[in-house]
C-alpha cells in the first residue's frame, strides 16, 4: 500500500513522530524503539512505551551512536516481551537480518519502519552543529549530497555514508520514503498489506512523489562513484608492500571496532580470554628466533580473526571507522575484502531474510564448481 503522511509546516519531523504516536496509541505496539532526543542536542537509541516521550523522538536526525541492529537484537534474541515497532536506517535493517539468520535476533512481534537515509555524521561532529544551530533538517533530507563535500556549513558525512550506495530502506514492513521530498505535501510511505489492514488510522491510499526515482538515481550513482574510489584505494594499498599489517600498524589493540560491529556477537570472544596471556619465556623464545617481535602479537589476528568471522555479512555500516581512535579506515578495508567475499559467494548480506547464508548451507556440486574432482 502506498500513502502519503502529511507534512504540516513545513516540518516532517512532527509527521514521522504524530505516525508513532497512533502506532502505540492504537495497541498495534506494546512499545518503539526509536532514536530520542537527550540534553537538547543528543540523539541516543531508546525503548519507549509512554506515548508522550514520542514527542522527543528524532529517528530523522543524520547520527548513529550505535548500529541498532545489535540494540533489536538485545531487545529479541531471547524470548520477545511484547510487540515492538523499530525505526532503523537501511544498513541497520540488513545488519538486523544477518542476525535473525545467525539465530541472534527475531522479527516475531517486530515491525520494522525504514527510513531512506542521506547520510550520517560523527555523533561528536552532530552535536556540535546542533549546538551552533547550524543543522536545518529539510535541507538535509532534499540536498542531494553525496557527502564528499561538507554541506549546508556543517560536516561530512562519516566515511560510510559517503560511499553508502544502499541508501532506501528495503527490507522493512513500513518505509519512509525521505529522498525525493523537496517540494512535496508529505511524507511517501510504503507499507506491506498484512500490516497495513492493522492500521486504520492510515491516510487513503495515494501515489509516490514525483520526482522520487531521479533523486534517488543520482545520490546512489554519485555514491557509487565514490564508493568505487573508495575500494579502489584499499584494494592498491593492501596489495603494497606492507599490505593489511601496515594498515593497522597504528592499532592499539583496544577492540573498540569489534565492540561496535553489529555482526561479531559471540558471547564470549577469543581475544577477551587469557588464551593470548602467555609467559615471559614465549615472549622470548619468539624474539630470538626471529631478532625481534611486535608487542602484544595478537594484533594482526584479532583484524583476520574478525574478518574471517564477519566479512560475508558486513553491510558496511562503518560504526568501526567511527569507533577507531587511531582513525585507521576499518570500514572501508573491511568493506573492500567483504565485497570480494560476497562476490564470491554471490550473497549481498541483508537482501533477504529468506536467503540463507552460504557457510552454514551445502550444495552438492559445490566442491566441483571450485575444480575439485568427484
Amino acid at each position: 500500500m502506498h500513502t502519503i503522511l502529511p507534512v504540516e509546516n513545513g516540518d516532517p519531523l512532527v509527521a514521522v513522530r504524530g505516525f508513532l504516536h497512533s502506532l502505540l496509541d492504537s495497541g498495534v505496539v506494546e512499545a518503539v524503539f526509536v532514536p530520542m532526543e537527550i540534553d537538547g542536542e543528543a540523539v541516543v537509541p531508546a525503548l519507549v512505551t509512554d506515548s508522550t516521550l514520542l514527542d522527543r523522538a528524532n529517528p530523522l536526525a543524520p547520527v548513529m551512536p550505535i548500529n541498532n541492529a545489535r540494540a533489536v537484537s538485545a531487545l529479541t534474541a531471547k524470548q520477545p516481551a511484547g510487540t515492538l515497532a523499530a525505526v532503523l536506517r537501511p544498513c541497520e535493517i540488513r545488519a538486523l537480518i544477518e542476525l535473525v539468520k545467525l539465530q541472534q535476533a527475531t522479527l516475531d512481534g517486530v515491525i520494522l519502519i525504514g527510513l531512506d537515509c542521506p547520510g550520517t555524521y560523527e555523533v561528536t561532529k552532530y552535536v556540535e552543529y546542533q549546538s551552533k544551530g547550524g543543522f536545518d533538517l529539510n535541507k538535509y533530507l532534499t540536498s542531494g549530497s553525496n557527502g564528499s563535500e561538507a554541506t549546508n556549513g556543517g560536516p561530512q558525512l562519516r566515511q560510510a555514508c559517503r560511499m553508502c550506495d544502499q541508501p532506501l530502506s528495503e527490507g522493512s514492513d513500513i518505509s519512509l520514503h525521505l529522498l525525493g521530498m523537496k517540494d512535496a505535501a508529505g511524507i511517501p510511505i510504503t507499507i506491506r498489506e498484512a500490516v497495513a489492514s492493522r492500521l486504520d488510522f492510515l491516510p487513503p491510499p495515494q501515489d509516490d512523489t514525483p520526482g522520487r526515482q531521479a533523486a534517488v538515481q543520482q545520490l546512489v550513482e554519485s555514491r557509487r562513484q565514490v564508493r568505487a574510489r573508495e575500494l579502489s584505494a584499499v584494494r592498491e594499498r593492501l596489495d603494497s608492500d606492507g599490505g593489511m599489517a601496515g594498515y593497522f600498524a597504528t592499532c592499539i589493540r583496544c577492540h573498540n571496532c569489534m565492540t561496535v560491529c553489529p555482526i561479531c556477537y559471540c558471547k564470549t570472544c577469543l581475544f577477551k580470554t587469557a588464551s593470548f596471556d602467555h609467559p615471559s619465556e614465549h615472549y622470548f623464545t619468539l624474539a630470538r628466533r626471529k631478532g625481534g617481535i611486535r608487542l602484544l602479537g595478537d594484533t594482526m589476528l584479532f583484524h583476520m580473526t574478525r574478518l574471517n568471522h564477519m566479512s560475508l555479512s558486513c553491510v558496511s555500516c562503518g560504526m568501526c571507522t567511527s569507533a577507531c581512535p587511531s582513525e585507521i579506515p576499518v570500514g572501508a578495508i573491511f568493506s573492500t575484502i567483504g565485497a570480494q567475499v560476497q562476490q564470491a559467494f554471490e550473497y549481498q548480506p541483508g537482501r533477504d531474510v529468506a536467503e540463507a547464508l552460504p557457510l552454514i548451507t551445502f550444495q552438492p556440486n559445490e566442491w566441483t564448481e571450485v575444480g575439485e574432482k568427484v
